[in-house]
Order: C-alpha cells, then sequence, then structure tokens
C-alpha cells in the first residue's frame, strides 16, 4: 500500500488517553517475614504479600469497570499509532469522540466522587474484614485518596517530516526527515492492517456462526447474539471513517457486507434457513473476494 499520497496529519489526530485508579493494595512487611520464615526461604525477597485494603468490597471495581469501558471505546474507534499510547483518531471523528469521551470523563468524576464521600466508612469497616492485618496509616487521607484518581484525554497532530526543525547539516536534515516520512507511512500502514483484521475476524465469526451443522440427518442451527448483525453494522461505519487512505479492497468488503445486511434482522436468520444460509454463503463470498 503506497500511503505517501495521502496527508494523513489532514485527515487524522493523535488521541492519547489516561486513567488511573486507587489500587487499594499495600505490602504488608510483617506478612512478608511471616510466611519467608515459615517456609525456610533463604532468600528474603522470595515472597512478597500485598494486603487488599478493600477486601469484600466492590466500590473500586466500579471504578475500574467503568475505566474499562472507556478505554475499550478508544480502542474500538481509534487506530494504533505508536507504542507510548498514542491513537490515531479520524477527524471526521473527533466531534462523536471528544463527546462521548466528555460523557465517560464526566460518570468517572461521579462515581469517584461517590467513592470519597463513603470512603471513610469504608475505612471503619475494614477494620473487621481485615483482622490484625489492619493499620489505619495504610489509607491515604479523604483529602490525599482524591489525587490517587486521574481521567485524561489529550490531542495532538500528527506529525510529519515538514515539521521537523533541528540546526544540523542538510544532509542529516534529509535523512531524518526520510526515516520520520517511512516511520509514518508503515503506521498507517499498521493501522490499516488493524481495520481489516477487525472486519476480518467478524466476517469469519459471521461464518462460522451462520453455519447449520446437520446431526443424525437433522438441521442444527448455531446459536448466535443479536450482535452478531448489529454489530457488523456498526463495523461497517466505523470501517469508512477509520480507511484514512481510501483502500479500495478494504472499502469493497465494508460496502459488500453493508448491502448484504440490509434489511436483515437477527430474528429472521434464527427463523429463516434460506436467509441464513443465503447471507452465509455471501459472507464466504467477501471473505474469498477480498482474501481475508
Amino acid at each position: 500500500m503506497n500511503t505517501t499520497r495521502y496527508n494523513i496529519d489532514t485527515c487524522a489526530m493523535l488521541a492519547e488517553f489516561n486513567a488511573s485508579v486507587w489500587t487499594a493494595r499495600k505490602l504488608d512487611k510483617s506478612a512478608t517475614e511471616e510466611v519467608v520464615s515459615n517456609k525456610n526461604a533463604q532468600a528474603k525477597d522470595a515472597a512478597r504479600v500485598n494486603k487488599h485494603l478493600l477486601a469484600g468490597r466492590n466500590e473500586l471495581e466500579v471504578i475500574q469497570q467503568m475505566v474499562g469501558r472507556a478505554r475499550q471505546y478508544v480502542y474500538d474507534n481509534t487506530l494504533p499509532w505508536s507504542d507510548s499510547g498514542l491513537r490515531l483518531l479520524p477527524t471526521i471523528n473527533f466531534e462523536k469522540f471528544a463527546s462521548k469521551m466528555n460523557e465517560f470523563e464526566e460518570e468517572f468524576e461521579r462515581v469517584v466522587n461517590e467513592f470519597v464521600t463513603i470512603y471513610p466508612t469504608l475505612i471503619t469497616a475494614q477494620a473487621m474484614a481485615l483482622g490484625d492485618m489492619f493499620r489505619r496509616d495504610d489509607y491515604p487521607s479523604q483529602n490525599e485518596i482524591m489525587t490517587k484518581f486521574s481521567f485524561r484525554v489529550n490531542y495532538m497532530p500528527v506529525p510529519t517530516a515538514g515539521d521537523f526543525r533541528v540546526d544540523v547539516g542538510n544532509a542529516a536534515m534529509d535523512d531524518i526527515k526520510g526515516k520520520l516520512q517511512r516511520m509514518a507511512e508503515e503506521r498507517v500502514e499498521q493501522a490499516m492492517a488493524d481495520v481489516r483484521k477487525r472486519l476480518g475476524e467478524h466476517l469469519k465469526r459471521m461464518s462460522d456462526r451462520l453455519t447449520t451443522d446437520y446431526i443424525a440427518g437433522e438441521a442444527k442451527p448455531r446459536r448466535f447474539h443479536d450482535s452478531l448483525v448489529e454489530g457488523a453494522l456498526e463495523l461497517c461505519d466505523l470501517t469508512k471513517a477509520l480507511n484514512l487512505v481510501g483502500d479500495a479492497s478494504l472499502e469493497g468488503a465494508r460496502s459488500d457486507l453493508e448491502k448484504l445486511l440490509c434489511g436483515v434482522s437477527p430474528t429472521e436468520l434464527r427463523k429463516n434457513a434460506a436467509v441464513r444460509d443465503d447471507v452465509k454463503k455471501n459472507v464466504d463470498a467477501i471473505l474469498d473476494k477480498f482474501n481475508f
């Protein structure tokens, strides 16, 4: 795929999502020493006993699950760019993406505030839950606990060779710019491979779940969730937005799948064997035609 003809910096930006949640874990030195001694270990660091300061409570899990949903949304609606966590976000999706992330941030602030409000009572309850392992000093103050939570979304432009400025010789400058350009092209290709992989995996899942097995001569359709169809249509919309380089093969597969599922419901696929078999046949044709 030749990506040099596309100005990636004009059709996409970089998005960075970071969130932190208090772990409520604390090394128990006394319990660690006891375990090491009881097991006759010669090395003092042979074991580490970390106590869960909120053992038996699920308030932190609510926050962690909420962050997990936000992180999954970021992964689903962006493309990989760098090992540092930066993601490629199509500008056409920016308003929708930013709006959803704002909703997540508001939800995060709400659940964290709810947690901080009841935090003192949770500490009191843990005195009994942890028994002899309870130490009041293990728990941050109510004011300090707020600093253990954060939710940040940053946006920045995609760097290009033309942005590079440094006082070096012309030959060195050309070499650096060339490397930066090649790096950008490789990352765009990897991003497009990620989109193609998502679509291909869903097509293969559809082919599998729409298969009818025959046991002792009796037709046994495989079970599937409504998301098999609904998720495919959502993926069609997402693929269109994420196809930053206008890959004709990717668009062809996306378009064919969208047309195939137009007017088809999960209920109809379950009840109508002819429709189910026809959709599977066409899904397999898309897989073959576009070499997934």
